[in-house]
Parts: structure tokens; sequence; C-alpha cells
């Protein structure tokens, strides 16, 4: 039987053309770690231990970024610029409606679920890299939110966004 590490090994190393894919939970969790951490067996598996533990909890979301409205950039005090969706299936169905090519980013979210909304904090707000796991923290409080902006970037701020279920 293989493991997460196994599966992410042979996905990464397989032949062009090969169709092979892997859970998009798995991409998120190995992607989350640090180039060098994505070839070590415990850390991978660890990290998808600890993504899949969160999911089942309920303390993940799923990000998308809506970059323009009438072809003007956004930024993240623009409240549409980010939708945060309570799963994969809430944010399929609104790409089916919205943007059929659209893809969302799986966060987990700092200290709880989140209870209608979640606070977010981006050491470069003007970055687009949502796909980069340092692109962002959430927090399920301002409370949170405040202290960790508190203990490592002072200078920084945090944008609340609704969740959409």
């Amino acid at each position: 039987m293989s493991d997460a590490f196994d599966q992410w090994v042979e996905w990464r190393h397989k032949a062009p053309g090969d169709r092979r894919s892997i859970p998009a939970e798995l991409y998120a969790a190995v992607m989350s770690l640090p180039e060098t951490d994505r070839s070590d067996r415990q850390r991978v598996n660890e990290v998808v231990r600890s993504h899949d533990e969160a999911r089942r909890e309920g303390r993940t979301v799923w990000l998308y970024l809506d970059y323009d409205e009438a072809g003007a950039p956004r930024t993240m005090e623009d409240p549409g610029w980010v939708k945060v969706f309570a799963s994969a299936d809430v944010a399929e169905r609104w790409f089916k409606e919205n943007d059929r090519e659209g893809v969302a980013w799986e966060y987990e979210v700092e200290d709880g679920q989140p209870r209608g909304s979640v606070w977010l904090c981006s050491r470069d707000p003007a970055s687009r890299a949502i796909g980069d796991p340092d692109w962002a923290k959430l927090f399920a409080s301002i409370k949170a939110a405040e202290k960790w902006l508190e203990d490592n970037d002072p200078m920084g701020k945090i944008w609340e966004y609704p969740v959409q279920e």
C-alpha cells in the first residue's frame, strides 16, 4: 500500500504526457512544505495527515482571488477581491456560475473553525501569489489575528472576509 509520499513522488516524476493525477488536497498539503522537505517521507506524510485532520475538523477554507473589477486591479482593501469558501464543493458551485476556469486554494485556519468570517494577514498585500502557502495567514478570530501580528508583523494589517457556506 502506498502512502502520501509515494503518491507524491510517483506524480512528481511521471513521464511527459502521463495523465496520472493526485488529489488536490495532497498537492496542497505537500506544496505547503519548503522545497527541501518535499523529498522527506516523514515530513510529507506528517503534513498530509495534519491537513486531513484540519479538514475533518472544519479548520480549512478555500480562497479565490477575483482579480479584476471592470478591468481595474483590486487590492486587499476591496471586499470582493478575496472569495472565501467553506469547502471545495462550495467553491465548485460558485465557479460553475461565475468563473468556470477559476481555481481556489486550500488554507488552514489558525485557532479553530471559522464562524462566518476569517481574518487574513498577508506580509505582501500587493502580491497575487495565492498558491504560495506563505501568501497569507488566516484566523478564525480577530483576537488571534491581532496576536499573530503583534508577535510577527507589528506593521501588518488585517482584513476580514466572509466565508461562503
